[in-house]
């Protein structure tokens, strides 16, 4: 395909610097906006490009060498190679796009603050999915393709991961099976490994384990989700609490999992009703809220529960899955006047679309906080505040 040269202008929702060519937006991997590349167009979608790095030419000022020699192999990691204080100005970029385009926002500069950044942008992850080959290695996926690729060792996974694995290396699963979990309590030192494995060094196959957040402890099973940084989810969880008054006397905590907003919750409100559809995290939740009475926890999709409700909500807190909100919870919301809506999001494009509609409704976004919980990655987390004008 045909070679150019490229300067690269700006920076796109998944992580791709973008120019143009011929009239046509160029999307470039590992580049930075502001650099001069050679590059090669792979691919013409019609009415844009999709090319790859060959040399650069002018390198940004924030460019630095990735540490891991599978960067841009595995497609783990997209920011390996941008210095790390600039890669969350970069998510920062991407967010308020997204709300300009997607949500119609003129100006979200004025409510987005300054990103919370990681402390420690490597060795972060407490879960890590392994794919197994033939030879009962593990490794990942080759960006883009299901073709294998082994690993040794991975740089954003917290180093107890980092130690399982390699014991795991050349094991035997006790089931058939393509994919091998490993789970880890930063702050417990607890770990599961799915599914039970034939080796001797380490325990395998354990249900649950346990996890801890600002001193309460959470029982986690292996089908449950729970934030995959722990650092940052402490953050994340302040960010919530910091938006809640004293007249938020009953809460909603919509798409609540294990509990791990709704405990914090219960002790600033009066009445929190949590709802989640997983069954899994439901039962854990039992556990985790049992020291609790002001909590009413339901099995049950979101858009159900809420059309059931009949009595005054003050606040909705919303952490739904990659996807967003369900039409009809945002019209629900909305229907029943619900004065203020914290909505956690871990994308940015479904975020803008949801609040959106609740600003078509009469909602007012406060503030938007990005909070950086995936470090090397593309992907940022928000916390939007909106209030019912």
């Amino acid at each position: 395909m045909n070679e150019i040269e490229i300067n690269l202008t700006g920076i796109a929702h998944l992580g791709e610097a973008i120019g143009k060519h011929d009239g046509k937006i160029v999307f470039v991997p590992y580049g930075i906006p502001g650099e001069t590349v050679k590059a090669r167009i792979i691919k013409d979608e019609g009415d844009y490009l999709r090319a790859e790095i060959i040399e650069v030419i002018e390198p940004s000022f924030f460019r630095e060498n990735p540490p891991c020699i599978l960067f841009g192999l595995c497609g783990g990691c997209s920011f390996q190679h941008v210095t790390y204080s600039y890669q969350t100005k970069l998510k920062e970029i991407v967010v308020m796009e997204q709300l300009k385009r997607i949500g119609g926002f003129e100006n979200p500069e004025e409510f987005t603050q300054i990103t919370i950044k990681a402390d420690n942008p490597y060795n972060y992850r407490n879960r890590a999915d392994f794919s197994i080959n033939r030879q009962k290695l593990l490794g990942f996926k080759m960006r883009g393709t299901h073709k294998f690729i082994y690993v040794n060792y991975c740089h954003i996974m917290h180093e107890k991961i980092n130690e399982l694995f390699a014991i795991l290396q050349g094991k035997t699963p006790k089931r058939k099976t393509h994919n091998v979990t490993i789970r880890y309590g930063v702050n417990t030192g607890k770990y599961l490994v799915q599914p039970e494995m034939d080796v001797i060094e380490i325990e395998t196959g354990q249900k649950f384990y346990i996890e801890k957040l600002l001193g309460k402890e959470f029982l986690i099973s292996a089908p449950s989700f729970f934030q995959v940084n722990t650092y940052q989810a402490k953050n994340l969880i302040m960010t919530v609490l910091n938006y809640i008054d004293t007249e938020d006397k009953t809460i909603i905590d919509a798409y609540a999992g294990v509990g791990t907003f709704t405990v914090f919750l219960a002790e600033k409100a009066e009445r929190v009703i949590a709802i989640e559809e997983s069954h899994s995290s439901y039962k854990d939740a039992q556990i985790n809220i049992k020291n609790y009475d002001n909590i009413t926890y339901l099995c049950k999709k979101t858009e159900e529960a809420l059309s059931e409700f009949n009595f005054h909500v003050d606040a909705i807190v919303l952490d739904p899955p990659r996807v967003g909100c369900m039409k009809e919870v945002l019209q629900g919301i909305a229907e029943k006047k619900i004065k203020k809506v914290i909505y956690v999001s871990c994308e940015p494009s479904t975020l803008a679309r949801d609040l959106k509609f609740l600003k078509e409704k009469g909602y007012k976004i406060i503030e938007i906080q990005p909070v950086d919980m995936f470090p090397q990655t593309y992907h940022i987390e928000n916390v939007a505040l909106m209030k019912l004008m």
